[in-house]
């Protein structure tokens, strides 16, 4: 019951927080954190959060202290390297033809599956422009994409948060917009190597923000390979983030943040999430709250 007394909260809050525009890129680490007054409010809100995990990086490595030598021995690991496979789409066993989503959510839904049209002839092009290659895609082709959209990034604020551009509109004005038009665009472009996303909108009492999350699989191997190769990658990198989501037969399934490198400086995959109440947005039209 303290989930149903939340959702009708956290509809109003969610239309006036997220209306209001995303996160500029450049922010400071200062993000202010929800801090509700009702302590059984602030316990609704972290119920629904759902588990955040860090990798750390062991100590032996070095990573993390960013010098020449631990970038050049980083480069030497990855030339040999296997870069791991990124796992099949899942199926979402949860789905229900029956549900009903309050309108709000239901219009942010399509909106976010009209923009990631990632059959799109510019997506194809672009993602052949960024990896050399039409299939084939691992890990590694996926960072390469994460690097390339982050460097060519500028943000641009969005006065219309309720009117989302198409992917391939973004890309042909040169990749500016807001959180919303990055995770549409990494979206499509991940979603036509045959990649699987998911677009996550997170609230707190300041701030509204979106951002993609790339599926890694539903078992430790294979998140402990992902995660080698991302960590071996950027060396720098002093944890990566990923989140967990747990099926109703026991299944879990790990999501690697693909938020904005331009957030709070984390220039990787695995990026400290954004804090806040979250809505997630699967591209069969599921939503969790």
């Amino acid at each position: 019951m303290i989930r149903t007394k939340f959702f009708k909260l956290l509809s109003l809050l969610f239309l006036i927080i997220f209306a209001s525009g995303c996160i500029d890129p450049t922010a400071t680490d200062d993000i202010p954190i929800s801090d509700l007054n009702s302590e059984d409010l602030v316990e609704s809100l972290q119920e629904l959060i759902p588990g955040r995990m860090d990798s750390p990086l062991p100590d032996e490595t070095g990573l993390g202290e960013q010098n020449k030598t631990e970038e050049n021995d980083s480069t030497a690991r990855l030339a040999d390297y296997i870069s791991p496979e990124v796992p099949e789409i899942p199926t979402y066993t949860e789905e229900k033809s029956n549900v009903v989503y309050p309108k709000e959510y239901r219009r942010l839904s399509l909106n976010f599956q009209r923009g990631i049209v990632s059959e799109d002839e510019k997506i194809a092009s672009e993602v052949f422009n960024i990896t050399g290659k039409t299939s084939g895609y691992n890990i590694k082709d996926a960072c390469n994409v994460f690097d390339y959209v982050n460097q060519h990034w500028e943000y641009r604020y969005e006065k219309n948060s309720d009117f989302f551009f198409k992917a391939s509109q973004t890309i042909n004005e040169g990749y500016k917009g807001d959180c919303d038009d990055y995770s549409i665009v990494m979206s499509a472009l991940l979603k036509n190597m045959g990649f699987n996303t998911r677009v996550v909108t997170a609230t707190n009492e300041t701030y509204g923000h979106a951002y993609p999350e790339l599926y890694i699989g539903n078992n430790q191997e294979t998140l402990s390979e992902i995660l080698g190769y991302v960590q071996s990658r950027y060396y720098y990198a002093e944890n990566i983030w990923y989140s967990n989501r747990e099926l109703e037969d026991g299944e879990i399934q790990y999501w690697l943040n693909f938020d904005w490198s331009g957030s709070n400086g984390y220039r990787h995959p695995g990026g400290v999430y954004f804090e806040g109440v979250e809505v997630i947005y699967y591209p069969t039209g599921l939503i969790e709250f």
